[in-house]
């Protein structure tokens, strides 16, 4: 058994020095303290595993010994002992958070078996909190580098992260892109270019998690969500649209404060092109490497879209317009022959909307 600081507390010196001998032997650290205040002033000097403690102490009981050393030792844990310890007694003991309640005269196989005990629960509490806290730390990395619903599912998971089979599911896609960026990296310092992409970038994520859809990655000045999956949704193509409507606007008021520093700002837009169709969502990339992610047509829709648009335009396939219509205003684009794709599609423009 691992060596513990333990402090026995108890105004009758014999006893006090029977357990501490017996726990000594045990191959523990163990202090006599033969009242409460005593006991107290110990427990400001070190800071103890298990306290051990007579119920009838002069001055302060045992019980009330334990909950004010417990202020100073909030993890140790506690062992009450009394003559003639009643059902109420170890109730109360319970109550104010003594781990056992010991009879006495005390038996050293008894006592050292008790004590084993309990320090085997605090072992077992001080291992859970490290697993819960290593956990938090974990999920709060991986939330950092992908959605939250995506970490939430891949640490859930029993297998590991190789073994996670995706699967093909219809979901709508919106990419955001900032039009004529390139222009600006140019003429601004790096350091400018980082903060105003940062406040880009948080804007997409929060609008984003607001309607319930998935960031599932940031792409140089662009950023790509999902909606419907891994997340299920009632209506993912309207809150795609509306996401994005709310976007176009969130970036406006973002580029106008930036302008104030530099009229280059107003050289730059935001292009959102949005479609849906069936597309694999999953692990894709090698053993090395692994991006938990969509593949599909529609993902390559929608960024030629983004791609297309003039500044302040969002765009739209027909299989999100057709969810939409009514809702808000849309106007019919000629159709297109989008770079990379055999047959022109059809498609719509959202009229923004007027404050």
């Amino acid at each position: 058994m691992q060596s513990r600081k333990i402090i026995v507390i108890d105004d009758e010196v014999m006893v006090a020095d029977v357990s501490r001998s017996i726990l000594v032997h045990a191959g523990h650290q163990v202090v006599c303290a033969y009242s409460g205040e005593q006991a107290v002033e110990l427990a400001m000097a070190s800071r103890f595993d298990l306290a051990i403690i007579d119920a009838m102490l002069p001055g302060m009981n045992g019980i009330e010994t334990f909950e004010t050393i417990s202020l100073i030792c909030p993890s140790m844990k506690g062992i009450l002992v009394s003559g003639d310890v009643t059902r109420a007694m170890a109730i109360e003991a319970m109550d104010k958070g003594f781990s056992r309640v010991l009879a006495k005269p005390l038996q050293s196989w008894d006592l050292l078996r008790v004590v084993q005990g309990v320090l085997a629960e605090s072992d077992l509490q001080q291992e859970n909190i490290r697993l819960k806290k290593q956990v938090l730390k974990m999920q709060t990395l991986f939330e950092r580098y992908m959605a939250p619903e995506v970490a939430a599912i891949l640490l859930n998971r029993r297998d590991t992260m190789l073994e996670v089979v995706g699967e093909v599911q219809e979901i709508t896609v919106l990419f955001a892109d900032i039009r004529n960026f390139t222009f600006l990296v140019q003429h601004l310092h790096l350091q400018d270019s980082q903060k105003f992409l940062t406040e880009f970038f948080d804007l997409v994520a929060d609008v984003i998690s607001l309607r319930q859809g998935t960031l599932d990655k940031f792409i140089g000045d662009a950023a790509l969500a999902i909606f419907g999956a891994p997340v299920s949704q009632d209506s993912p193509n309207q809150s795609a649209v509306f996401a994005a409507i709310e976007i176009q606007k969130g970036f406006e008021t973002l580029r106008a404060r930036w302008a104030l520093k530099s009229e280059l700002f107003m050289q730059i837009g935001l292009g959102i092109g949005i479609s849906r169709g069936d597309m694999y969502l999953g692990n894709v990339g090698s053993g090395r490497r692994l991006d938990y992610t969509v593949v599909g047509a529609d993902v390559n829709i929608a960024q030629r879209l983004a791609s297309d648009t003039v500044v302040g335009q969002i765009l739209i396939t027909e299989s999100v317009y057709s969810d939409v219509a009514g809702m808000i205003a849309v106007q019919e684009q000629k159709t297109r022959l989008l770079r990379g794709l055999e047959k022109k599609i059809r498609i719509y423009s959202i009229i923004p909307l007027v404050d």
